[in-house]
């Protein structure tokens, strides 16, 4: 396989890579710091422990840096790692948060797609929920909301509702278990992020995208009635 940049920049790359196929050993120091390795599916973990002099301290060792293996792609990489394996110190690598933004920009557009091609299909599915999926239409209120967008210049047409994903508005926690699953099953993890989201938000979703559809009824009218 072609290997990144990273790798073939890092100056301690050959033993690395000798390490890392290595199914035997999973202790190895490297520039005087102690490193122990696991798996969990596609995923190699790193972390950084204590010499063995201080051996009480291996019990914690701390994460330093996670490795894709189908792509050697590297993620969560911090400075003891950078510096052990010489990697240059102009790369930049992945995080955890930088990967959760990645998620929650794919479950909302995949929940988008959802909400344009089977709408209908949502409504039947999600009919149960602990809110209305209908929500309480008062027409003043709605009456005045469109007098204020078109005030503003927006036209009826370019007024729709889309629902934005978030684990914080979710009250879903990203979880380290959560971002290892999303590394080695993306597509599954997203899916499944989005399906939790719609069984829980559903009817939050549905009242606002009619109320934001009655205004923008409304607005039509009121147009219509100025012309």
């Amino acid at each position: 396989m072609q290997y990144p940049d990273w790798v073939m920049e890092a100056k301690k790359s050959r033993e690395l890579l000798s390490w890392i196929q290595d199914p035997v050993h999973s202790i190895k120091k490297f520039h005087s710091q102690l490193f122990i390795k696991c798996q969990e599916e596609n995923c190699m973990l790193f972390y950084a422990a204590s010499p063995w002099r201080d051996c009480l301290q291996l019990r914690k060792p701390k994460l330093c840096s996670i490795l894709y293996l189908p792509d050697y792609s590297l993620y969560e990489a911090d400075s003891v790692f950078y510096q052990a394996v010489g990697i240059p110190a102009d790369f930049l690598f992945p995080t955890k948060e930088s990967l959760k933004k990645e998620v929650e920009m794919k479950v909302t557009h995949l929940v988008k797609n959802r909400m344009d091609t089977n709408w209908d299909q949502l409504l039947l599915k999600y009919q149960h929920q602990k809110g209305s999926l209908v929500p309480n239409i008062n027409r003043i209120q709605v009456e005045e909301t469109s007098k204020r967008f078109l005030e503003a210049g927006i036209k009826p047409e370019e007024l729709f509702y889309s629902p934005s994903f978030t684990f914080e508005k979710a009250q879903m926690e990203y979880t380290d278990v959560m971002f290892l699953y999303t590394l080695n099953h993306a597509k599954k993890a997203v899916k499944m992020i989005a399906d939790k989201w719609l069984s829980e938000s559903f009817w939050e979703i549905s009242q606002k995208r009619i109320y934001i559809g009655c205004v923008r009824e409304e607005m039509k009218e009121l147009q219509k009635g100025a012309a």
